[in-house]
Formats: C-alpha cells, sequence, structure tokens
C-alpha cells in the first residue's frame, strides 16, 4: 500500500512539473491569439492608404506585427491608467492574466516539489502535509482556468475592428496545460 502511495505521489509530482513547464511556456510566448486585418479597413479615411494585410500576434507580455516589412515586437504596457470603456477592460484583462498565470506557474513548481517529497515516508506520515499536497495541485489548476480564461479574452478583444482572429501556440499550450493540471490534481487527491 506505501509503494502505491509512493507511485502515485511520484507520477503526480511528474505530471505537475510537466503542467509548470507548460505553464511557463505559454506565459512568455507572444502569440496566444493571431489577429490579421487589412489596414485600409481601419484607417480613418482610405486616401493614401494601401490594401495591406497586417498580422499581429499577441501575448501577455509582448505584442509582435507583422506589416511594412520585418516583424517587430514590443513589450505590452504595465498599466492601465491610461485607458477608459471597453480598452480599459480588455487591459485589466491582460493584467489579470499574468498575475493567475503566474500564480499557476508558481503553484504548479511548488505542488511538483511537494507531491515528490510526499513519496518520502517521514513526510506523509503527517496527515497535515497530505492535504497541503492534496490541495496544492486543486489551486494551481484554479489559477489555471482563471488566467486561461482572462488570457484568451484579452487576446482576442478586437474591438470594433474587423479582423480574423484565432488562437495562437500560448493559448493552445496553456489549454493543454490546464488539462495537464487536472490529472495531477485528481491523482494527487487520490494519495491516502
Amino acid at each position: 500500500m506505501a509503494l502505491n502511495k509512493r507511485i502515485i505521489a511520484i507520477a503526480s509530482g511528474g505530471i505537475m512539473a510537466i503542467a509548470c513547464l507548460f505553464y511557463i511556456i505559454s506565459n512568455a510566448l507572444p502569440s496566444w491569439s493571431i489577429k490579421e486585418y487589412n489596414l485600409a479597413d481601419i484607417a480613418l479615411s482610405n486616401n493614401g492608404v494601401e490594401s495591406k494585410l497586417v498580422e499581429s500576434t499577441i501575448g501577455l507580455w509582448r505584442l509582435c506585427t507583422t506589416a511594412f516589412g520585418p516583424r517587430k515586437c514590443e513589450d505590452q504596457i504595465s498599466s492601465c491608467s491610461l485607458f477608459e470603456g471597453e480598452v480599459a477592460s480588455a487591459c485589466h484583462k491582460m493584467l489579470a492574466a499574468r498575475v493567475f498565470i503566474t500564480l499557476a506557474c508558481i503553484f504548479s513548481a511548488i505542488s511538483a516539489i511537494c507531491l515528490v517529497a510526499c513519496a518520502i515516508e517521514a513526510i506523509n506520515k503527517n496527515p497535515m502535509i497530505v492535504m497541503v499536497v492534496k490541495i496544492l495541485p486543486i489551486i494551481c489548476f484554479v489559477m489555471g482556468i482563471i488566467g486561461l480564461a482572462l488570457g484568451i479574452s484579452y487576446t482576442t478583444f478586437t474591438g470594433s475592428i474587423s479582423m480574423k482572429v484565432s488562437l495562437g501556440a500560448g493559448a493552445i499550450l496553456v489549454i493543454i496545460a490546464v488539462i495537464i493540471n487536472l490529472i495531477g490534481a485528481i491523482l494527487a487527491l487520490v494519495i491516502r
């Protein structure tokens, strides 16, 4: 029985380590969504504006645009004080998504370490420690779900501009991370 407990704890810890890796990569990627639009469609007047297809990839921390020549990337803003209305709402979603995805990164790493440490016989005899080991992956899962929802909502926001929007690699990786995190949380709950 103790061997099964150790195997489950190590398996859950390994799964949470993989989830941590996916959370970290998705947090860093500047491609949660890909937006394509025609420059002439968003110009106030079409006088002298040529029809040029622009592609933007938007992440939680960086924005990259390809329009006239090479791809240019820049850091996203870190304050929403200058915005109003829908744009301010989208900006606040970005900041909240950053917080929740970063917390998911931290909690998944702590969960992985605690689950592997739980495989050590002397540690897992304390019921309080076993309870914490079971709760950490669930907290991480909740953080990941909230960050996922806010991040996708922010990065796919287009306002009144008509454009083609699709999910990028960062959003897909965080979806995978949340699914892996769910599996790790279920395994952690099975530990007795």
